[in-house]
């Protein structure tokens, strides 16, 4: 069976040495300690990194978050010595504050893009960018979009900040809503035609959205908003099932549940301290008695669990907790560069999945 070897990866303030003048990088400067030979230890570190996430094969599908530009992430490649991937240049590059950015890389071999497209939340400041891209399996010709991002950090306070990741949680919803929806004048055209299967088919639509969400799996953001949960069968069972015509106002109106892989591999450990980042307490002095967070996560739409196609093998999904990357707890070994010798790699695990077709 065919396979797409998937990766995700946060890859902690991933940034050149220049001084970007519309940007809040000035902690990435030489001044700062951030120089050429730091920089260079550290895409030599993450390139270590990205070669332990399949080891044996290889990425077919990389997306990341905390790095700069595009270009960064083709000279990581480079370093890494994955000349089989090819970066999805985003002529938008990002508004963020700090100008740091969502990136994606894959295997020409294997897939095509068909379309790519950056989105912002517009809040109080833009939000970073929700990268969505339409990838073509070559040999079959099937199509399914990743959506990436990295929603607003919640270091000032998580409740204090939710609403921002709500805002954002709402807005990508509205773009899996469109993949798995026809417009309504469409739905009723097609009600009129009896042609049911048109419906079903959009439904059954492949959607996989990616990110550090700076929640975890149970917050409101994720399982109210997003509409992402733990339960499979609230996804794929047979009350989620598009099996005849309704009104269009009800169709319109029907929620797109997600399933959370990342709610499948939380009670793997046996020391229970399971998650992709370590964080014991927040500026406002909120204390965590889990301090192991799992805030980057991997859903999908019912499509990809549907054994038609492409298939999400919810088996193989896993944090990838190396001891190369990671304590023997499980802590992300964190880069580290103010100091004689700079050392360790970022701050986030890293995730993967194999899609098979």
């Amino acid at each position: 069976m065919s396979h797409i070897n998937f990766a995700w990866w946060n890859l902690q303030n991933f940034f050149d040495t220049d001084d970007d003048p519309i940007s809040n990088d000035f902690s990435f400067t030489p001044a700062e300690g951030w120089t050429e030979s730091v920089f260079n230890k550290k895409k030599e570190n993450l390139a270590e990194g990205l070669n332990l996430i399949w080891p044996n094969e290889q990425i077919d599908l990389l997306t990341v978050c905390e790095i700069e530009k595009d270009t960064l992430l083709q000279d990581l490649l480079d370093e890494a010595g994955m000349n089989h991937l090819s970066v999805v240049f985003d002529a938008s590059g990002t508004s963020d504050l700090r100008g740091i950015d969502v990136a994606m890389a894959y295997n020409p071999s294997k897939l095509t893009v068909v379309s790519r497209a950056s989105h912002l939340v517009h809040l109080r400041y833009r939000t970073r960018d929700i990268f969505e891209v339409t990838f073509r399996i070559n040999d079959t010709g099937e199509e399914f979009v990743v959506i990436a991002s990295h929603w607003p950090s919640r270091s000032r306070g998580q409740y204090h900040s939710e609403p921002l990741r709500i805002a954002v949680a709402e807005h990508i919803s509205f773009l899996v809503d469109a993949h798995t929806k026809v417009e309504s004048t469409t739905y009723e055209e097609l009600q009129a035609n009896n042609d049911l299967a048109a419906i079903q088919a959009k439904w059954e639509s492949k959607v996989l959205v990616v990110g550090d969400f700076n929640d975890e799996p149970f917050d409101r953001s994720i399982v109210q908003h997003l509409k992402a949960s733990r339960d499979l069968d609230k996804v794929t069972g047979g009350t989620n099932d598009f099996d005849k015509f309704v009104h269009t106002s009800k169709y319109r109106a029907r929620e797109i549940f997600l399933y959370n892989l990342s709610t499948s591999v939380m009670n793997k450990s046996a020391t229970g301290n399971t998650g992709t980042y370590f964080l014991s307490g927040l500026y406002d002095g909120t204390v965590f008695a889990n301090r192991y967070q799992m805030l980057d996560q991997l859903v999908v739409t019912r499509g990809f669990l549907s054994g038609n196609g492409i298939e999400a093998q919810i088996e193989t999904f896993d944090i990838v907790d190396d001891p190369v990357l990671a304590t023997s707890s499980g802590r992300p070994r964190s880069f580290k560069y103010k100091s004689s010798s700079p050392k360790g790699y970022s701050d986030h695990l890293p995730l993967k999945l194999k899609l098979t077709y």
